[in-house]
């Protein structure tokens, strides 16, 4: 799984049959325990963006609220979320 995501642009330039056997790989890399699921879930988001159509990135692009909305409670909290998932 070193090189999925070089697959994964390879693939999104290439036929449909070969995107589907990327995944098929991944979940099975995922079941073997080859992959983590943060890498897993990585991969497949990139190939899902790059190689199929989609209205939106990913759901998250369609709930929340901008962040000037937030209260200061809120701002606080989503930085230091930041900051955890940036660290890991």
């Amino acid at each position: 799984m070193a090189d999925c995501f070089d697959k994964i642009l390879k693939v999104s330039r290439d036929s449909d049959v070969g995107k589907y056997k990327v995944i098929i790989k991944l979940v099975k890399d995922l079941e073997n325990g080859i992959s983590d699921a943060l890498r897993f879930r990585n991969c497949l988001l990139l190939l899902v963006n790059l190689c199929f159509k989609q209205e939106y990135c990913d759901y998250t692009d369609r709930i929340g609220r901008p962040s000037q909305e937030l209260s200061e409670q809120e701002k606080v909290q989503m930085i230091e979320l930041l900051r955890t998932e940036f660290n890991n």
